[in-house]
């Protein structure tokens, strides 16, 4: 028997359910796989509360790494005991699931499933936002809302070593300190003064905001960010934002957003993986912080980064 997180309903963490069931063979492209670290990330909580509707009873997480232990027919270049991980595949709340081998990504040996499981979602939404949504280059002015997020953390560090300079605030003075080393200026994203604080660094505005907070930060992001400059929304942990096209349009600021897929296709998915792996490697991303949750502590973890109790990454333990 195996352990499955599953919710047969809508609603706050504890919705989620340890099961125990039987994961059969896999069908025609699928691998089995069983997992050694699960990702946790803000989007496993949109799942949970039906922001993204899925099919009911349902399971959450997005993200994994572990082995295969069985192959479906025609799959072609995996083999049982392949070392692998994968991203954006929602299912991922189980010590052991089927999935589509097209799916899966190869760990090169020195990157560990934990490692895996922390960095490679987060790393590919932080390659997309610097390189897909916008390209930011030496010599631009950044401002990440949410630096302390685990996602906005990877961001500001990878922005800074394109030659960027990163301002990134954070919800309280203890975060802030966590965002030494990582960003050239560290605010307070409550403060009222926050926008002319931003002025008082890029008197022009900066170049391009990365908004991980949404509503309660968005007014000063429009209030930073330069004319004919961007606002990249990748997360809303604060709500949606209310957004005055009218306002936007006369300053010709652009906001741009979706799935982060966009920008991993052909190629490019190729390209960004290899990216994020040799970010993590030479230290780019540094060491991030990991929160670890037995798997069956599933709502927990959903209640801690609800609550916002976390600044780096989070993973499940089968």
């Amino acid at each position: 028997m195996t352990t499955t997180i599953r919710f047969h309903q809508y609603g706050a963490p504890d919705v989620l359910k340890v099961e125990e069931e039987t994961v059969g063979a896999p069908g025609p492209g699928q691998v089995r796989l069983r997992h050694a670290a699960i990702g946790v990330n803000f989007i496993d909580t949109m799942f949970r509360k039906g922001v993204f509707p899925v099919p009911l009873p349902g399971v959450t997480g997005v993200e994994g790494a572990g082995v295969v232990e069985a192959v479906g027919p025609g799959v072609a270049g995996v083999q049982i005991g392949d070392r692998v991980a994968y991203y954006l595949a929602p299912g991922s709340y189980a010590d052991v699931r089927l999935i589509s081998a097209e799916a899966l990504v190869p760990l090169p040996d020195d990157i560990t499933f934990e490692q895996a499981a922390t960095i490679l979602t987060k790393g590919l939404t932080a390659w997309a936002g610097l390189h897909g949504f916008h390209r930011v280059k030496a010599g631009d002015t950044v401002l990440v809302q949410g630096a302390t997020s685990s996602v906005g953390l990877l961001l500001a560090r990878w922005a800074r070593s394109l030659g960027a300079t990163v301002i990134g605030t954070a919800g309280s003075e203890a975060k802030r300190g966590r965002l030494t080393g990582s960003v050239d200026h560290a605010l307070l994203s409550g403060d009222p003064a926050l926008p002319g604080q931003i002025r008082s660094i890029a008197p022009d505005g900066v170049d391009v905001v990365y908004e991980f907070v949404g509503k309660a930060t968005f007014e000063a992001s429009v209030a930073g960010v330069r004319d004919g400059g961007t606002i990249v929304t990748i997360g809303a942990a604060s709500g949606q934002p209310a957004m005055d096209q009218a306002a936007l349009e006369a300053r010709q600021i652009r906001v741009v957003g979706g799935p982060m897929a966009q920008h991993l296709e052909g190629r490019a998915r190729e390209v960004a993986i290899a990216a994020v792996f040799d970010a993590y490697r030479t230290g780019v991303l540094g060491e991030p912080e990991v929160a670890r949750y037995p798997l069956s502590e599933a709502a927990r973890a959903h209640a801690d980064i609800e609550a916002r109790l976390r600044t780096g990454a989070m993973i499940l333990v089968p």
